[in-house]
């Protein structure tokens, strides 16, 4: 078989000239024009002011977002709720999210006292609940959850309850909303 363009008008012989052309930049890949050997590469620097809260996993970017002041403070508010999580408190201060998970904790197991499976008082896992090595590590799997959350726009307890709790349940919302409450109220 053989294929002419001779029968083919103006436009359909450039658009087959501009498809040809594509088809070989993509299967020959080739240096651009914007880059030469003797360039030097470009650099980026992305600069976050430390007024704004951003966190990299489990650790604050900024470090003056963890302070002494914070760790005794959060101390204190747990030696009333749970002794437990009193040796927590630096790593639930490392934590963004480190109000709601206190309030979800006291919605789910009141402070740690009634836990599902080992080190976890959020009810992470639902019907099959997760267990972690550590408090430590309930606790950094549980902001990681929350940001989960937060960026699917479920920004509150009214919001997340659903999914989280996987009913409507009004006492979880006010349970967490208590403790969220009181921690900001002491400036916590």
């Amino acid at each position: 078989m053989t294929i002419t363009t001779a029968h083919l008008t103006l436009i359909e012989k450039m658009f087959l000239a501009a498809s040809f052309g594509a088809v070989i930049v993509l299967a020959f890949p080739h240096l651009t024009l914007a880059y030469s050997a003797n360039s030097a590469p470009l650099v980026f620097e992305i600069n976050i002011p430390s007024s704004l809260n951003v966190s990299i996993g489990n650790l604050p970017l900024a470090s003056d977002d963890v302070t002494a002041e914070k760790v005794i403070k959060l101390q204190e508010y747990l030696k009333k709720k749970n002794p437990l999580l009193v040796n927590q408190a630096d790593v639930l201060a490392r934590q963004y999210h480190y109000r709601l998970i206190l309030g979800i904790s006291f919605a789910e197991s009141n402070f740690c006292k009634h836990q599902i499976r080992a080190n976890n008082c959020w009810g992470i896992g639902g019907t099959k609940p997760e267990q972690y090595a550590t408090l430590a590590d309930g606790i950094t799997r549980a902001n990681d959850l929350i940001q989960k959350y937060h960026d699917r726009g479920l920004v509150n307890p009214a919001l997340m309850r659903n999914r989280w709790v996987g009913w409507q349940n009004d006492s979880w919302i006010r349970a967490v909303n208590q403790i969220t409450t009181e921690l900001e109220n002491q400036g916590i």
